[in-house]
């Protein structure tokens, strides 16, 4: 029966490229086939240089797309660490994914719990500059053109560390991610102000958040050496 099952999982991936992928050299059509017709030529603009819109990722032939596989792999590869929030499992690849064809397959539900998104947070604050967040789009999928503002409220934008961010991000696509949709109160020695979560930052510690030039300044009062001692919490 097991080698049946498998035979079955196996035809259905096959035929289903948004769940599995292709493999090197072939491409996803809308319809879940693989083949090389399907991978549209040269890459006009790159996504590795203008990121994604909200709803896919970009894959390191510079495509965006939605197939899990690669998705999860491309840099959300690593839940056997940072665990996965409730809803998700650690999939055989190291994304955490929903509860189909993977997780109920390879059945590798990580024992470590997601790092939490409540209370009080102590950390640093990270300068990013305006080539680290050049992109067309942030992480999450965000325009950067348009305004985080609210009326007349100045929001900020903010990258939160890694460790906190992955565990919510379902199939590699970081928009399916509750916290793109957070803001939060920042507070350093020079002042406090409202920031909200479009990007994830890679290397940083629990705890840890990022900061474009105008909410660095607004916290820190100088540049210095690109750090700062913050403290924050989810509003």
């Amino acid at each position: 029966m097991s080698i049946v099952r498998n035979v079955i999982f196996s035809s259905y991936l096959a035929g289903n490229c948004l769940i599995g992928g292709c493999g090197v050299g072939s491409c996803c059509s809308a319809y879940g086939f693989c083949a090389t017709t399907y991978c549209g030529g040269p890459v006009a603009v790159s996504c590795l240089t203008s990121g994604c819109p909200s709803g896919e990722c970009c894959f390191q032939n510079g495509y965006c797309g939605r197939a899990a596989a690669y998705c999860g792999a491309t840099s959300y590869g690593n839940c056997y660490s940072t665990g996965c929030a409730a809803g998700g499992c650690c999939t055989q690849y190291g994304y955490c994914g929903s509860y189909g064809a993977y997780c109920a397959v390879a059945k590798f539900l990580s024992g470590k719990k997601a790092a939490s998104l409540e209370g009080e947070f102590q950390g640093q604050a990270t300068y990013y500059n305006e080539t680290m967040a050049g992109m067309e789009f942030s992480t999450c999928g965000t325009s950067r053109a348009r305004s985080l503002d609210v009326n007349s409220e100045k929001i900020y934008t903010a990258a939160l560390n890694q460790v906190q961010f992955d565990p919510y991000t379902l199939n590699g696509i970081p928009s399916t991610n509750p916290i793109c949709q957070k803001k939060a109160i920042a507070k350093g020695i020079k002042g406090e102000i409202v920031v909200q979560f479009v990007d994830r930052c890679d290397g940083c510690k629990e705890g840890d958040i990022a900061l474009t030039y105008d909410g660095f300044m607004a916290v820190a009062g100088e540049l210095g050496d690109g750090h700062t001692d913050i403290t924050w919490h989810f509003i």
